[in-house]
This record gives structure tokens, sequence and C-alpha cells, in this order.
């Protein structure tokens, strides 16, 4: 395990440049500010450029972790061999402020986790001067945001018999007050922990079943604040304050089929889908003391892999895993299809709504903007913003667009 830390001439010319990036919002966890794939205060270009300008470009490593911006500074967290690595990097230059490392072994004869590699899943989350990574296998990390100090450390690899899920810890770790929620484990048996963000210890656990590969959100439901994320087979509510189980709803899946879709919640209402399983709807209520979760709709038209949908009004954006990544507009009262687009976009494709426009970020390497239209989208622009593959969610902040290709790390600016 090592950590070196570059702050000499690199941090003077991040502080110097700060005011470059300071007033953009941080794009610091996993799907943005909300963790609903909306990006706030994004400006469209009036007429978008036949080109976007290419700040700068360096080679990272390798992983399907998203980077995030706070401030002048970005963050990132990759595998180089058989280590995983977290940088930070000036945000003006692409130059790395500090930087850390530390063995993470995996190894996995099941062919998806082979095909996908050992690099990263889970995206950093930065919160109040810190910054927390979830590798692979079950480490977890709390580092000083400014200077890659280490707070704290914990490995979950060796609390289950079996280390962790099949394809890799997944979960990007989301903070409430003063826990922070990670699942860890093996898809057989794991737990759903909430640690004390400022040490690491535990503060509760739920041990009803192992993780999928979901990410958590937060949503008032009734009154009542709820954790809601997938396990292995369900999808569930915990109590913050507990891990008390509120509700759940079982969503058969084995090794090949996967819980990955990070929930959207509106009112009592929580969209969920699966890998090769339909997407529904469900209302969340309280009867005669109990939590009871009711689908008010299902569709097998729309099934859903790895691209979590964006809810904006009544309009549920998504991507169809049935058609190899095609774009759909979807009713969010009833699933019904409103609007496809012409082909697919790829095997990933992460969508973000943009204020006037929905940006699309294939695993191709490529960005479409979408106009809004009343019944759909409309194709207005469309970039090569990888040159390799692209399973990394871009981090957006302003007019800066963060893209990790399959080793690089590039920023781009729309104006």
């Amino acid at each position: 395990m090592k950590s070196t830390h570059l702050v000499r001439f690199g941090a003077i010319v991040a502080l110097l440049s700060l005011s470059s990036f300071a007033k953009a919002e941080d794009w610091g966890q996993w799907r943005g500010p909300k963790r609903d794939g909306h990006i706030a205060g994004f400006t469209a270009p009036s007429v978008w450029p036949q080109k976007l300008a290419k700040q700068w470009s360096v080679n990272v490593g390798e992983g399907h972790s998203s980077p995030i911006i706070v401030g002048n500074r970005a963050y990132v967290f990759v595998r180089r061999g058989e280590s995983e690595w977290t940088l930070c990097l000036n945000m003006a230059t692409g130059k790395v402020i500090w930087e850390d490392n530390v063995a993470a072994p995996f190894d996995s004869v099941i062919f998806p986790a082979q095909r996908l590699g050992k690099a990263p899943r889970s995206t950093p989350l930065y919160h109040d001067g810190k910054l927390y990574t979830t590798g692979i296998n079950g480490l977890i990390t709390c580092f000083q945001a400014n200077t890659g100090g280490i707070i704290w450390r914990k490995d979950f690899s060796k609390a289950f018999s079996t280390p962790m899920p099949v394809c890799g810890a997944a979960l990007s770790p989301l903070i409430d007050g003063k826990r922070i929620y990670v699942h860890v484990g093996h898809e057989d048996k794991g737990a759903f922990l909430a640690l004390d963000k400022d040490t690491g210890l535990e503060i509760w656990k739920w041990t009803g079943e192992g993780p999928g590969y979901t990410s958590p959100v937060l949503a008032t439901i009734g009154g009542t604040r709820q954790l809601i994320t997938a396990s292995h087979n369900m999808w569930i509510s915990l109590y913050p304050e507990n891990g008390q189980l509120l509700w759940s709803i079982k969503v058969r899946q084995n090794y090949f089929n996967h819980n990955s879709i990070t929930p959207v919640v509106k009112g009592d209402v929580v969209y969920c889908g699966a890998n090769q399983r339909p997407t529904f709807a469900l209302r969340v209520s309280k009867t005669g003391g109990k939590w009871v979760p009711e689908k008010i709709w299902e569709t097998r038209d729309v099934t859903m892999s790895t691209s979590s949908p964006v809810l904006t009004g009544n309009m549920l954006y998504a991507v169809n895993e049935k058609r190899r990544g095609q774009v759909v507009c979807m009713a969010a009262d009833s699933g019904k299809i409103i609007w496809e687009c012409p082909g697919n976009k790829g095997e990933n494709v992460t969508l973000y709504d943009a204020g006037s426009c929905v940006l699309a970020f294939a695993s191709g390497g490529d960005m479409f903007v979408y106009a809004k239209k009343s019944d759909g989208l409309q194709e207005v622009a469309r970039y090569e913003v990888a040159d390799s593959q692209m399973w990394s969610s871009p981090a957006i902040s302003g007019s800066n667009i963060l893209v990790k290709g399959a080793s690089t790390l590039t920023l781009w600016k729309t104006l």
C-alpha cells in the first residue's frame, strides 16, 4: 500500500485556477448532485457547435467508475495492474495533485466478470472535505480530499466466506447525516451497512440478503424517510435510522442477470427495472401499520440493464436493453412507450437531463444531444468524446464535460 502526495506546484496551480470552476455546481457523486441524472445549472449552447473544445486528455487507468468534479478538482478511481488507484487532478490542466494506490486482488471464473475486467465499478463520493471509495473487493476508504491522507480504511473482503458479488462490488456509496451507506459481501450472504462517515464504525446493519449492483437513493414517502435500493433478488426499503426493513418486493435473479439500476422516486412512486426483467412502477403506501409496495404498471416492452432512467415530469427517459441501447421515452403514469430513437446506441448508455435537452453517452464513445419535444426527443448533435469504450458515466459541471474512456480521462467544454 503506497500513497504519493504531489501537493507542491500542482496544488498552487489548482488554487490559482479555482475561480474558473468554483461557480459551477459540483458533481460530487454517482449520477450528479441529487443522484437522479439531472444536471443543475447547465446552459446549452443556442446552437451546438460542430465540435466540442477539448481541454486536455490524460491516461489514468482502467475502470467503469465515474469521475467526479468538486470545485477545481477532479477525482477518478481506476485500476493499474493489480492495484486500485485514486487520483486527484487539477481541472484546469489535468495534472495529478495527489494519488493513492492499494493492492486489489480480484479473480472470477464467471464469464460476465471476466468480460467486465478487474477495474472498479463504484463511483467515488465527495462530502464535507472527505472522499470515499469502494474497491471491487469491498475495500472502503475515506480520504482527506485535499491531500489524499487516509482517515480510515475498512476491508470487508474478509467479513464473509465469499467476499464479493460475482462481478465485484459496484454500489456507489451514499451519505446521510453522519451515516455512509454501503452493501458488502456476496449475493448469497452479505450486509447493508450504515457506517459512521468520520470513523468507519458500524452504526447498524441489515443482513436480509447480499448485494446486487444497485446504488441506493433516499426518499420521503408518506412522511417517512426511506432508503431504497436492491439486494440480489429484491427491491427493498430500509429505515435510515436503524436499518429496519420497511418493505420489499422480489425480482428473481441469477448470477447472469442482475439488479443494477438506480431507482427513481417521485412522490409515493418508485420506478425500477433490471437486466432481462420488466420495467415497473411501485406505489408505496402504509396500510394497517404496514408498508405495502403495489405495482401500478409493468411492461416487458422495455428492459433496463446497466442504464438507469431519468424522470422529468411525466416523461421517463430510459434505455431499452432489448433493442441494444435504444433510447426511449415512456409515460411515467402508464409505462407506455411514447417515442423511441431509430436504431440503437450500444450496450451501455448514460442519460442525463440537461434542462432544455437530454444528453446520451453511448459506450461506443459518442455523446448524443436530444432536444425535448412534447412527443419525445429529437437528435440535434452528435460528438465523439472518447476514442475507446466508455462504460463510465461522465461528470458534468457548468460547461465542463469530464469523460472517462477505457483508460483515458478527457475534459471537454460546450462553450
